[in-house]
């Protein structure tokens, strides 16, 4: 019912009503009872049932129980009852029931047990039980029921088991018929956790691989299910190591620290139970690395795996002690093991095993040695073999490694040991292959040696350049025969070397040349030759000189050389040698002559054209005519620049001996010519041109006419006399004139230069002088005249306008005259800087008959219009007109953009309305401030760049009628309306811009960009229509920006509008707590805190409604608990806060979190509104807060509820000292006895019943007995009774006991008799000794407050709670 009285809705009470209308109208209370299913006509449907059944009305009987609510007459006496019945149609009573159940609903447990009775025992009652119970599910399946039906079909006992949820008789079934992966399906898919040790154990007696499989799985999908130690214990009692490992293998896949003790297992019962073999395999396949290793090495060397043992030992002495086992452990792994240690180590062990068993082990330590030579280090190698005297592992050692050793002292080493062991061969190839030793050291170590072979002394001496040392050592030990060995086989180069040795030990002459005569040819002349003539044996090689020279035809040039010196100093003649040999080095012999004959040192000089070399041996002997006919012949420049030198005292006796002798002598023109050039060089003119008239105007006719001689005395004279150039040049008529001109030019002789071009009819080239050299352009133009040829008039023409100021009106004449217009483009440029447009037409015009170039008809249109500009009464732009309206080729778009440029708007007008080019022609009418015109030409353009150029002038104008045409067309291009809104904004136009924007609103065009702009506008200037804009127009706007303006000018409430539109909800709600007068809506604020994604603002909303609006703060907590709020922060922000009791009803609403911070914000609420009722519900209900630091804040206060609640937590945080001595102080005795049972400890208890007894509160005394029965000795109860007079409290408390041990004592005595073992006897022992039970048995377990009589001859031991003494205070004893 509502406030106004309306009935809104009515509703029974389901308990009450069928008991009230027992009461008035039993036939409507079984009405509604059957059909609500009611409860409370229960007995009226029992009197009905019996009725029936005693007037053997069966049927009815039937049906009245099957209509009973709640089942109440389904029970197992109806069924007996029934079974009883007897029909009078014959018809089991029974049958008649479970049909009648069958059609209303579901048979349930007992009633489907006891069809399956019946059915069972007729040939089809198993199919028809499996209708009832699968296909129509007309009876609850039950275990029972199951077991009935097992013995007759598995399969259906199976699905009753599932339906009953029977999993352990289920599982049962699966592991008789070896289906135990079904087993782990069906556990999992049921979510069932059976006992998985005992399956596994059955398993293991009657399938021992299934058993190994099912553990494994178990263990797979959950390593709680199982343990895997028991089940290897379980393996290994059955002795099955097999089936144990096939487990550790299968869960032990991936190597896991965690599984280390299993790894450990695994390897420990394959060593201990099975073949060595299986560990082995194991710890080959390198799985596992984290088991115990020093267990592990262990139990392989027990069993022989020493290598295994190896690979798991740490400490060096279990290592050392194995590694001596070396005839049972691999020798390469055992190599290979010591690559694993550290340096120290590995040479300890090495140490180890030869002192062990030096000719067993040297193998293995030679092997390890070589493969860890860079690791171990060759020094500590050679002391550890040097330790043990052991020169074969030494060499054998050292065998490996000296190949490629760096260190002088292995390979010395080396040499040392394949010595003392006799392996020559090998210190031979040493010797000769490597160059890593030190050379003295072995050389005197072999010499010192005295080997048999002296190779290898050899070997080091020619290889370190020993040679002569050697052969002295060869040489006095008369071991002549190595000396020939060594130069005929092993080294013939270093013949020249051992012949100088044998010289220097006086060996006979002729044993020195039988050896060389026995090498030949294999040996080097030249060094040969040094050696002997540095001891001035030259002589000596003549015989094997000749034979190379002769007989081997050797081009040696040491050789030659010194046959030539043997030659000269035995003077057999040495000119003709000199002059037919072509194999000796020039230098050298000639060299070698210039003491002993200056003329053969010329002729090897010459032989060899070593110019210097000569002429520094002709200068010293005043040889200068031999020099001079040489340098002639030579026709070197450089030699010529050498001996003309100026600073050369001998240059002028040189010269004359050249002019008086080399060249009058001379018939070759080149020599003459490289002669000249070299006195040219020489900068000698003076005399080259005497020479040269002498031998062109003076000498032979051969000499008279040729053209190179003649260049040359012009050039000459050009150089040294220019006087007499005229002279030359009218005289001569060989010379190349072209060629002579240019350089004459060059030197400025213009009139000579200008003479030779007339003189050979080169005009074009002679005008040219005049105009560019002489510079006389009247002359020109005379001389233009008189030759009267068109290449002259159009050099001319060129010449003129090239002067400075250029002649254009008379270059324009010339090139008329010479009917020429090739130099139309520099006419052009000449013309239009002078301004001579009338002229330069009449040329163009002339032009365009000739070339068909566009740039004519460009400049012809140009023209047109300057000369217009120029004179405006002439027809200049009509001829424009009429000339652009025909045939042309003019590029009319640039000449109109350079009118344009140069402010020529009429012609550009002309030509853009020719070229129908409206956004130019909308340029040029702007210009001439035709506004109209310009916006019907832009319209026809249809270009931004033109709109924006008409309506800039227009704005410029201030005619913003025909600009605002212009900008409805512009704002449609959302690139260009900044550059409009700025225009206009920059002059102040803010209206008329308003005014633009906003009737571009209703274009069909229009963009997002003209709403945001018309949006800024009104936040700038008319902020009063900024909302109705943006609430209208916000999808169509660009947010981002018009909230930028909107913080610009202050607009905070359209601001939070714009970012809840762009679902900014964090940015909305710091808005509306940041400027909350202007911006803060309470529906507003609460609609959008909920899609808020920072989390933050929740915290801080709060503080904000808190400060600004608290009076609605439940509003917000409510509508934030549907958030991803922390209750616990803000119970730990606001716990301190004035404002907590605010928050009260939302962290009551959040309290079934149960957390702490919001439990501690109540509990001190409710402690300062001292509302202990509520205090005591949330403790009982939330416990998850510091409960201690509640219960000392509340031990002192002043009500005593909260000082009962501060007891009541310390016994609930098993602080029971405290709890009772505050119920002590607060005379709350019954809470002390309850707590002191509750501690379960003795001490507590009895300290408890002694203050009881202290204070004369007997009644209390008695009752502590009771409630603390199991705590209490005997002993302690009865001493206090007796010495304070309390027997008759204490008696009920000593009768029990003595009842209890009595019993026990019965109990032993039975089961002595029977002959219990002493096992039982200790635990019956054991179970007197302890009591699990907090009431003795004479007192069941009744509340607290209240006794109960015992049982017995004892009818009353206590009085009731009504019969107990009062206390002092005139009430009950409080218990």
């Amino acid at each position: 019912i509502n406030k106004q009285g309306q009935v809104l809705s009515v509703s029974i009470d389901d308990a009450n009503i069928v008991s009230y209308l027992t009461q008035t109208n039993k036939s409507l209370a079984l009405q509604i009872a059957a059909y609500a299913d009611l409860s409370g006509a229960d007995d009226l449907y029992v009197q009905q049932f019996n009725s029936h059944l005693q007037t053997g009305n069966v049927d009815a009987a039937v049906q009245v129980a099957a209509e009973a609510p709640q089942g109440i007459l389904r029970t197992r006496q109806t069924l007996a009852r029934l079974q009883q019945a007897r029909s009078p149609s014959g018809k089991s009573p029974l049958s008649a029931y479970f049909q009648t159940i069958m059609q209303r609903g579901q048979l349930n447990s007992f009633e489907s047990v006891e069809l399956a009775k019946i059915v069972l025992q007729k040939p089809s009652g198993v199919d028809y039980l499996e209708k009832l119970i699968v296909e129509q599910d007309k009876m609850e399946c039950s275990e029972e029921l199951g077991d009935m039906v097992q013995p007759y079909n598995n399969d259906l006992a199976m699905k009753v088991y599932l339906k009953a949820k029977c999993h352990p008789k289920i599982i049962d079934n699966l592991l008789r018929l070896g289906e135990w992966e079904r087993v782990l399906a069906y556990c999992k898919r049921v979510e069932f956790e059976p006992n998985y040790v005992e399956l596994f154990r059955n398993l293991c007696n009657s399938n021992r691989d299934a058993a190994v499989k099912f553990a494994a799985n178990v263990y797979e999908n959950d390593s709680n299910s199982i343990n895997p130690n028991m089940v290897v214990d379980i393996f290994v009692q059955h002795k099955l190591i097999k089936e144990a490992t096939a487990f550790l293998l299968e869960i032990l896949k991936e190597d896991q620290e965690s599984d280390a003790e299993m790894q450990t297992r695994l390897l420990e019962i394959n060593l201990m139970y099975s073949p060595p073999q299986v560990a082995d395999s194991i710890l080959g396949q390198n799985m596992y690395s984290h088991f115990d290793r020093q267990k592990v090495a262990q139990l392989c060397e027990q069993a022989g795996l020493h290598q295994r043992a190896l690979e798991n030992y740490a400490d060096m002495g279990d290592i050392k002690r194995v590694i001596l086992n070396t005839q049972y452990i691999n020798n390469d792994w055992l190599v290979q093991f010591f690559g694993e240690m550290d340096e120290e180590n590995t040479l300890d062990c090495l140490r180890e095993l030869l002192n062990a068993n030096l000719r067993q082990n040297l193998n293995i330590v030679v092997q390890a040695a070589q493969k860890y030579s860079t690791e171990l280090t060759s020094a500590k190698l050679i002391s550890l073999f040097e330790e043990f005297g052991t020169y074969e592992g030494l060499y054998y050692y050292l065998g490996a490694v000296v190949d490629f050793a760096e260190e002088e002292d292995v390979v010395f080493k080396y040499i040392e040991a394949a010595v003392r062991i006799g392996q020559l061969n090998e210190v031979e190839r040493v010797t000769r292959e490597l160059d890593t030793y030190d050379a003295d050291k072995v050389k005197e170590f072999l010499k010192s040696s005295q080997l048999k072979d002296q190779m290898p002394l050899i070997n080091v001496c020619d290889k370190n350049d020993y040679v002569e040392e050697l052969v002295h050592y060869l040489y006095s030990n008369k071991l002549h025969q190595y000396i020939d060995i060594y130069v005929k086989t092993r080294n013939p180069l270093k013949t020249p070397q051992v012949v100088g040795a044998l010289l220097d030990v006086d060996a006979s002459e002729e044993y020195v040349t039988n050896l060389l005569m026995s090498i030949g040819k294999l040996c080097p002349v030249e060094p040969l030759v040094v050696e002997v003539e540095k001891r001035n044996r030259l002589k000596l090689l003549l015989p094997w000189l000749e034979e190379r020279i002769n007989e081997d035809g050797t081009e040696d040039p040491a050789a030659h050389n010194a046959i030539a010196k043997i030659y000269i100093d035995s003077n057999r003649n040495p000119q003709q040698f000199l002059k037919e040999n072509n194999f000796y080095d020039s230098r050298v012999v000639g060299k070698y002559c210039e003491k002993r004959d200056p003329h053969l040192a010329f002729i090897a000089y010459e032989r060899g054209e070593c110019d210097e070399d000569l002429v520094e041996v002709c200068v010293a002997n005043s040889m200068f005519k031999p020099l001079a006919r040489y340098l002639v012949r030579r026709q070197s420049p450089e030699l010529w620049s050498y001996v003309l030198n100026p600073e050369n005292t001998y240059r002028d006796q040189l010269i004359d001996q050249v002019v008086q002798t080399a060249l009058p002598e001379c018939k070759d023109a080149e020599e003459v010519s490289s002669t000249v050039k070299a006195f040219m060089n020489a900068e000698i003119p003076n005399r080259l041109i005497e020479l040269l008239e002498q031998i062109v105007l003076q000498g032979n006719s051969e000499f008279k006419k040729h053209k190179s001689l003649q260049n040359l005395l012009i050039l000459t004279a050009i150089k040294s006399d220019k006087s007499r150039v005229m002279g030359y040049i009218e005289k001569l008529n060989e010379y190349e004139g072209p060629n002579i001109a240019v350089i004459a030019i060059k030197e400025e002789l213009y009139e000579e230069g200008f003479y030779i071009y007339n003189k050979f009819e080169m005009y074009d080239k002679a005008i040219v002088v005049l105009i560019s050299n002489i510079g006389d352009v009247d002359r020109a133009t005379e001389y233009a005249a008189n030759v009267d040829t068109p290449e002259v008039y159009s050099i001319l023409g060129n010449s003129q306008l090239r002067t400075i100021p250029p002649y254009v009106k008379e270059a324009i004449q010339s090139f008329m005259k010479a009917n020429d217009t090739s130099s139309y483009r520099m006419v052009i440029t000449a013309a239009e800087n002078a301004d001579e447009f009338e002229d330069l037409i009449t040329f163009l015009l002339l032009a365009r008959k000739q070339t068909q170039d566009t740039h004519i008809d460009t400049e012809l249109v140009y023209s047109y219009a300057k000369f217009a500009a120029q004179s405006e009464d002439s027809h200049a732009l009509a001829d424009l007109e009429d000339f652009i309206s025909g045939p042309n080729t003019a590029q009319l778009l640039s000449v109109g953009e350079r009118c344009f440029s140069e402010e020529l708007f009429e012609a550009a007008k002309i030509i853009f309305t020719n070229l129908s080019n409206y956004s130019r022609l909308a340029s040029a009418l702007v210009a001439l401030k035709q506004y109209r015109e310009a916006v019907s030409a832009a319209n026809k353009a249809n270009s931004i760049k033109t709109w924006k150029e008409v309506m800039y002038a227009c704005i410029d104008a201030e005619d913003f009628r025909y600009a605002q045409s212009c900008g409805l067309n512009i704002i449609l291009n959302a690139d260009e309306l900044d550059d409009l809104i700025f225009y206009y904004e920059s002059r102040g136009y803010t209206d008329e811009l308003i005014e633009l924007l906003e009737k571009g609103l209703g274009h069909e065009r229009a963009h997002k960009g003209i709403f945001t702009n018309l949006g800024i506008l009104y936040a700038k200037y008319r902020e009063e229509r900024l909302m109705e804009h943006i609430q209208r127009y916000s999808r169509r706007c660009l947010f981002p920006k018009l909230i930028q303006a909107c913080t610009d000018n202050h607009l905070w409430a359209e601001q939070c509008f714009l970012h809840r539109q762009n679902e900014e909800y964090d940015l909305a709600i710091r808005v509306m707590m940041d400027y909350a007068p202007v911006a803060y809506d309470h529906n507003t604020f609460v609609e959008t805190i909920v899609e808020v994604g920072n989390n933050e603002l929740f915290y801080k909303s709060i503080s904000f409604y808190l400060e600004y609006q608290p009076q609605k703060i439940s509003d917000l907590l409510v509508t934030l608990s549907s958030k991803d709020l922390d209750h616990e922060r803000v119970a730990r922000e606001y716990m301190k806060d004035s404002d907590l009791p605010l928050l009260k009803k939302y962290f009551e609403s959040v309290q079934e979190l149960d957390l702490p911070a919001v439990n501690e914000a109540l509990n001190k609420l409710y402690v300062e509104e001292e509302d202990y009722e509520s205090l005591r519900v949330s403790l009982e209900r939330f416990g998850n807060f510091n409960q201690i630091s509640l219960a000392k804040s509340l031990e002192n206060h002043e009500l005593l509820e909260f000082r009962r609640i501060s007891a009541l937590v310390y016994r609930q945080n098993s602080k029971f000292l405290e709890s009772i001595a505050l119920s002590k102080n607060d005379k709350l005795y019954k809470d002390a006895m309850e707590t002191a049972a509750e501690s379960q400890d003795r001490e507590l208890a009895e300290d408890l019943l002694k203050f009881f007894i202290k204070e004369g509160l007997h009644e209390c005394f008695a009752s502590c007995l009771f409630n603390c029965y199991s705590l209490i000795r005997p002993d302690v109860a009865l001493e206090l009774a007796w010495r304070n007079n309390q027997m008759d409290m204490a008696m009920p408390f000593l009768i029990q006991v003595i009842r209890e041990f009595q019993d026990k004592v019965d109990k032993l005595s039975s089961s002595s008799s029977s002959g219990v073992s002493a096992t039982v006897v200790d635990d019956s022992q054991s179970e007197i000794s302890t009591s699990t039970s907090n009431y003795p048995d004479y007192a069941p377990q009744y509340p607290p407050h209240s006794f109960a009589p015992m049982s017995g001859s004892h009818d009353m031991m206590m009085p009731p709670p009504d019969m107990m003494p009062p206390s002092n205070d005139g009430g009950f004893i409080n218990f």
